[in-house]
């Protein structure tokens, strides 16, 4: 998606550093359940309001409001959602951190909140909220059979190079020799290098190791981005989506394809 800063708001009939590319169209919810919640922002020394849901799960939300209401502190700053079920009666409150600002239509932003504090988002959750809440943040996508997505793994002394198995937009699978992935283990601080096809710039920022599977002969370790450093993995974090999306599309086409009748 395209990143917005609330500081440097475009004048009107003008164009940003994008090249002159219109703001989205409105959002259609990408939670199916989004329209039984409501759903308030708590900022800092302001009174709650009411957004609209466009996503969420256990990690964080996608929440789209007007332009002048959002949070002015800008990427980092600290809110809390809350999440209210008027015909089930359950409440949920959740803090997290801002991790993007994106403008889409002509008045309004998309907020995406990152939940910090998951112990405490767990201890209000039963197994009526895991349709809301247990989700996958985003949908993985493979490379083209034909096109390696070159990665680079290091963590103190360890330098390592693979090739992404799957990615998605907060972070990717990285295929790796059984010998040189026994030398990660979960949880473990990263650095990310990845090369984008047709990019003459590799793309790096920091990561952690959030678990790792055998497929065949090689160990795929799942590793997730820290998008709230201040990296090129997140300044660059619209040409990283950009290609997820790409492979997404292709993805679809050629399920659908396949799906026609002869």
């Amino acid at each position: 998606p395209m990143r917005f800063s609330l500081f440097r708001r475009t004048p009107s009939g003008g164009s940003d550093r994008a090249g002159k590319r219109a703001p989205k169209a409105p959002l259609s919810p990408a939670l199916p359940e989004a329209r039984d919640l409501v759903v308030h922002l708590h900022l800092h020394e302001q009174q709650p309001f009411q957004v609209e849901l466009h996503d969420m799960n256990i990690q964080g939300a996608e929440l789209l409001l007007p332009f002048h209401l959002a949070p002015l502190g800008g990427e980092g700053q600290t809110v809390e959602v809350e999440v209210h079920h008027p015909e089930d009666g359950w409440r949920v409150r959740a803090v997290g951190v801002v991790r993007t600002l994106e403008k889409t239509g002509e008045a309004n932003v998309l907020v995406e909140v990152q939940f910090t504090r998951l112990g405490d988002l767990y201890a209000q959750l039963d197994d009526a909220l895991g349709r809301y809440f247990n989700r996958r943040s985003t949908a993985r996508v493979k490379p083209d059979i034909d096109t390696n997505v070159y990665v680079k793994l290091s963590h103190g002394p360890h330098r390592v190079r693979g090739f992404a198995h799957d990615l998605s937009g907060t972070g990717l699978g990285v295929a790796l020799p059984l010998a040189q992935a026994a030398v990660f283990k979960g949880g473990e601080h990263v650095r990310v290098t990845v090369h984008l096809p047709g990019s003459d710039d590799e793309i790096e920022g920091p990561g952690v190791v959030r678990h790792g599977y055998r497929s065949g002969p090689e160990v795929v370790l799942g590793v997730e981005f820290d998008l709230l450093a201040d990296s090129p993995m997140r300044t660059r974090r619209k040409e990283f989506l950009g290609y997820v999306e790409a492979r997404r599309e292709s993805m679809e086409a050629w399920q659908q394809a396949l799906s026609r009748p002869a």
